[in-house]
């Protein structure tokens, strides 16, 4: 099995309810739903492989037959023999109902205005997380690393100058000699207000942060100095792993796990400088190695797009666990990189933008000066014709800011969900000029901020050596690797990416980022990867086959991504192998069933799989969302295998996959209930059969090329079932 870090996430099952996805209807859901009628075959044309979409109707995991019996037709298991239940009880009064009830549960209470406000400065250091089995070029990052620091503004107006141990992190524009003292930072907001959170963040390769036990922090302002004081510089063992809103942004959802090999006991917890510890709703307070928990925490007001937010957990016995941020709007896109020979926009291509929007697209990315050659304006289109199309929002591409009068440019974003700073920027750090690369970064962000401070800023990396310099500098890291259709990779000849690869890079950008969140790549289809045929001509196409499709689809969500982005789409492509697009179609349409539970969620490792097989346990706060996918292999891809096969679309090496079956097993928190148990589909739900063992609820999960991934959802009540059935009734 691929290990992941087991712990158990606890939750508050009485705050869960607002955490659901777009429901659209209060209906009961069906009982049951086949699994397998009515999706349809997704075999390429040019693939040996069968449906790799669709789940079998007949391998069905573990559905309760019509008659109540037992899955495999006999009698229902007998839990007194051995501590199994098959069913949810009966007979246990309260628990009635329950496949696994809760033993605890809270709500938060009391008023967070009249909380007591905490001075002082508190600060995180967060060394680089990397891969040393991946054969990537480049310096390793042992040395210094990233500070998150939080504080409250102690005097109102415009930010003029910040200090850092004595230096102003504005040096690093001007080129010297030496080795900057930063490689970004960032102070937010930018206008003081005295009484209110302020925070400043940084990422330095200095070592001299390895060695110091704290430093001087001075932001000054129009107004006197906002902060001046000491902050610590220590890593924490129960590190922040992400914050959120809500779906009303009227409450913090704050992740947080021990990854220490012992307890730890929650002290306190700050949220904007005061301490809420009395009227957060705590999930747990002891954490056990592994363990996680989820608290949650009112606003004192409900707070807008672009304000800042800052958390700090104190603990009894290790350093305070801090994290700074922005509020971002609420949403979990899923996102296409179109080619740009399909102007797949309204008003210049209908037919495939109805394409795409069938695909289950919602987010389509468009370069502000680049679509001339599509007949339309990017200005219109973004601030007219998408305002007024369902489905359709922009990612805004990375030549905005050259473009003229970018600070006027946007009158309508109500359909534009951030803008790209750069695509796979972390090549380098240091640019030949002398400044750092994340710098510039860094800086296209603030002017894009102080434009635009609702929006979200974004930028895309390809290393996992580098990203962690650049993790922090926007508001969303992204990360792309593809591990099929001999598409170039960054690990050196000879060293072509595992199967696991993909998910291993966009673990390691979520582990770099965290406490914020991650818009990950899957691959697609698109022509870059097709090669000609040697000597007689011809085109060879190179593309992922719908199990490979799929795989890397669900290693985004099974890494923690709150956005689902595709390289690249192609019609061309999608046309010339139509199951192709078929699975990208599945995937995104399944992950639209559950994207708010993802969106609010956070991986737990509180899931386990036996064989070759990648599971994770998503939770949020009403549902665990458990993606599970076949990493066990019939055939395999390697560089010297690509490099020998351009002769016939029938050489391009695939990742096959065996038929298997998975034990599953999911351990439920002490404050979460599970009611529900159902599997998502790419048409619909389809009912599960759990076995129960304690707190500890198991599915068999059965696996093939032909159904590589399957997605289950562990719920507290109705509400999951009907947002995801409210979801799928959606797909023409």
């Amino acid at each position: 099995m691929r290990a992941l870090p087991l712990f158990a996430l606890a939750f508050l099952l009485g705050c869960g309810d607002d955490l659901a996805g777009d429901r659209e209807d209060g209906g009961a859901p069906p009982s049951t739903l086949d699994a397998g009628a009515t999706t349809p075959d997704a075999t390429t044309p040019d693939a040996t492989t069968p449906d790799a979409t669709a789940p079998d109707a007949t391998v069905a995991v573990d559905a309760a037959p019509p008659d109540g019996g037992s899955p495999d037709g006999g009698a229902p298991r007998d839990a007194g023999a051995s501590g199994d239940a098959a069913v949810p009880p009966t007979d246990a009064g309260d628990d009635e109902g329950w496949y696994v009830p809760p033993v605890r549960a809270c709500a938060p209470s009391g008023d967070v205005c009249a909380a007591p406000a905490v001075s002082g400065l508190v600060a995180s250091y967060r060394k680089d997380a990397w891969l040393p089995d991946y054969d990537e070029a480049g310096t390793a990052p042992t040395v210094g690393g990233r500070l998150q620091i939080a504080g409250t503004a102690a005097a109102s107006g415009t930010v003029t100058r910040v200090l850092v141990d004595g230096v102003d992190p504005e040096d690093i524009y001007t080129p010297s000699e030496g080795p900057p003292p930063f490689d970004w930072y960032h102070v937010w907001p930018r206008e003081a207000v005295a009484g209110e959170p302020l925070w400043v963040a940084f990422h330095s390769r200095d070592a001299k942060w390895d060695g110091l036990a704290d430093a001087e922090l001075v932001v000054e302002t129009t107004g006197g100095d906002a902060l001046r004081g000491r902050f610590p510089v220590a890593t924490t063992p129960v590190p922040l792993t992400y914050v959120t809103t809500d779906a009303d942004r009227a409450e913090l959802l704050v992740h947080l796990q021990n990854r220490d090999g012992r307890a730890h006991t929650l002290r306190r917890l700050r949220v904007n400088a005061r301490d809420v510890t009395a009227q957060a709703c705590l999930g747990a307070t002891e954490l056990a190695p592994g363990e996680a928990t989820l608290l949650r925490v009112p606003f004192c007001s409900v707070a807008a797009a672009g304000d800042a937010w800052t958390v700090a957990v104190d603990f009894d016995d290790a350093p305070t666990a801090v994290g700074v941020g922005r509020v971002l709007p609420e949403r979990f896109i899923v996102e296409a990189w179109p080619s740009g020979s399909d102007c797949a926009f309204p008003g210049a291509n209908d037919a495939n933008f109805e394409r795409h929007r069938r695909a289950g697209f919602d987010t389509l990315y468009m370069y502000w000066g680049g679509s001339g050659r599509c007949g339309f304006d990017g200005a219109t289109m973004a601030n007219v014709t998408a305002p007024a199309t369902p489905e359709l929002n922009i990612l805004v591409g990375d030549d905005f800011l050259q473009r003229p009068s970018p600070e006027t440019a946007i009158t309508d974003p109500s359909a534009i969900v951030g803008f790209l700073t750069g695509d796979e920027s972390d090549g380098e750090i240091d640019d030949e000029d002398g400044i750092p690369r994340p710098a510039k970064k860094a800086d296209d962000a603030r002017r894009l901020w102080s434009m635009y401070p609702g929006l979200p800023v974004y930028n895309g990396g390809k290393t996992n050596k580098n990203v962690g310099a650049f993790a922090g500098m926007t508001d969303v890291q992204g990360m792309d690797l593809y591990i099929a259709a001999c598409a170039p990779h960054i690990t050196r000849f000879g060293s072509h990416p595992p199967i696991d690869g993909a998910f291993d890079y966009l673990r390691n950008t979520r582990e770099n980022h965290m406490p914020s969140p991650t818009w990950l790549y899957a691959q697609g289809l698109s022509g870059v990867w097709n090669q000609e045929r040697p000597l007689i001509g011809g085109e060879i196409h190179v593309q992922p086959d719908p199990q490979e499709i799929l795989l890397q689809a669900f290693h985004a969500i099974a890494a923690g991504a709150k956005g689902l982005m595709w390289f690249q789409t192609s019609l061309e492509e999608a046309d010339h192998a139509p199951r192709r697009w078929d699975a990208i179609a599945d995937a995104n349409w399944m992950v639209r069933a559950v994207r708010e539970r993802l969106r609010v969620g956070d991986p737990t490792g509180a899931a386990t799989a036996s064989g070759a097989v990648l599971v994770e346990a998503i939770r949020a706060g009403d549902a665990i969302v458990v993606p599970v996918v076949n990493h066990d292999t019939t055939a395999t891809v390697d560089d010297f295998a690509c490099a020998a096969s351009f002769v016939s679309e029938g050489s391009v090496p695939h990742w096959e996959l065996a038929t298997i079956t998975s034990d599953v097993e999911v351990s439920v928190p002490p404050d979460f209930g599970v009611r529900d148990v159902f599997e998502v589909t790419p048409r619909g739900v389809a009912e599960v059969r759990p076995s129960v063992s304690g707190r500890r609820v198991r599915l068999r999960a059965p696996l093939s090329n032909a159904t590589p991934v399957r997605l289950f959802v562990l719920a507290a009540d109705e509400a999951a079932r009907g947002d995801a059935l409210a979801a799928l009734a959606a797909r023409p």
